[in-house]
């Protein structure tokens, strides 16, 4: 019971931080407070779930982390500001992507038992 109450306490201080980083990208002044902000927030809510639900193994989680950041490094350095709605572009169609392999894999874990999955499960795969 108390750590049900500690999860869901980090998850709110994760949404405020998420709800203030949004409003700080609002002003060129504050969006690198607001960038700050957010990436704490994401970093609590990865965290907390990754001890909430008890994975076993790290190695895959890691591998991401560590190719996710050399990419980050690397295309912070490289793209021109110029070029930065075209890199918030790919970024999202990597994100649809990454929407579309979680759904797929969701229903193939679950394929032999469909008629068990809840009708919002289907929906949010199928829109993926």
């Amino acid at each position: 019971m108390q750590t049900d109450f500690l999860v869901d306490l980090v998850y709110i201080v994760s949404s405020i931080l998420f709800i203030f980083g949004l409003k700080f990208l609002g002003s060129p002044k504050t969006a690198l407070k607001g960038n700050y902000l957010s990436a704490i927030g994401m970093l609590l809510a990865v965290v907390i779930t990754l001890l909430d639900q008890q994975i076993l193994t790290y190695q895959w989680i890691f591998i991401g982390v560590l190719l996710g950041s050399i990419v980050g490094v690397y295309a912070s350095q490289k793209v021109a500001m110029t070029q930065l709605p075209e890199m918030v572009a790919l970024l999202h169609g990597f994100g649809g992507l990454a929407s579309l392999l979680v759904g797929w894999s969701e229903y193939h874990r679950a394929y032999y038992t469909v008629a068990d999955l809840e009708t919002f499960t289907l929906v949010a795969i199928a829109l993926a």
